[in-house]
């Protein structure tokens, strides 16, 4: 369950727009999209991504995050959103046996190896565990606040996502196209600790438009708990 609480009173410094989202029972299920605007497969893989925009569960029962990969930028067309941690990610998945390789389009699913996308199979059934309450407080100072209602110590993955991106690729395997990006994974940061944490940002990611958090055990396993929702523009 996912709430979103909008606040613009109380506490807050004059001026500051503030968000809070709450999610409690059943985390929602990370899929996690590792492609690039150099690869001829990825395309339909990114349309794929993009059909969760209206999924009724968006954010309180799937939440989808393309990271885009920086090794494809050697044919020629620099991927704008790939990152060299998000390329060592992946490679990470596979040192950890989570995937059998490194290679795009590549779906992980709860911190799994998914392959149904090539054949059309549904995603695996979500999870039916349930946790405690995580809470997510934005204000647009650039400030991320999170607190878990259940004790222990826990690794905090947030990122921030940005939807209706296009561009226009000029070289390499996509020479010509125009790609349509949605969920693009524009920063990732991590901290462990138990109950609260706190992420701060001197200035957010141009066209940044929604929020993901996932608690885990370590940094390669399903969620414990999740919270993500979309950031409502300053008026």
């Amino acid at each position: 369950m996912l709430k979103l609480i909008t606040l613009t009173l109380g506490l807050i410094p004059l001026g500051l727009h503030a968000q809070t989202w709450v999610h409690k029972g059943a985390p929602a299920q990370l899929v996690e999209l590792y492609t690039s605007e150099g690869c001829s497969s990825c395309p339909p893989a990114d349309k794929f991504l993009s059909t969760f925009k209206n999924n009724t569960n968006l954010w309180s029962g799937v939440i989808p995050m393309a990271f885009h990969v920086d090794y494809w930028d050697y044919l020629g067309w620099k991927d704008v959103f790939s990152h060299p941690s998000f390329s060592q990610r992946q490679r990470l998945y596979q040192a950890y046996g989570r995937t059998s390789s490194v290679y795009t389009p590549g779906f992980v699913v709860d911190g799994k190896e998914w392959r149904g996308f090539f054949n059309r199979s549904p995603l695996p059934p979500l999870s039916t565990r349930t946790s405690g309450a995580l809470k997510l407080h934005y204000t647009d100072d650039g400030s991320f606040s999170l607190n878990y209602s259940e004790p222990g110590k826990y690794t905090a993955h947030l990122v921030l996502l940005s939807s209706n991106q296009e561009t226009k690729v000029l070289r390499g395997e996509n020479r010509g196209e125009k790609l349509q990006h949605d969920f693009v994974v524009r920063s990732k940061t991590q901290q462990t600790g138990s109950t609260s944490w706190r992420f701060e940002f001197s200035q957010l990611p141009k066209n940044v438009d929604a929020v993901a958090v996932w608690l885990t055990k370590n940094d390669f396993s399903a969620p414990i708990q999740t919270v993500a929702g979309w950031i409502e523009p300053k008026n």
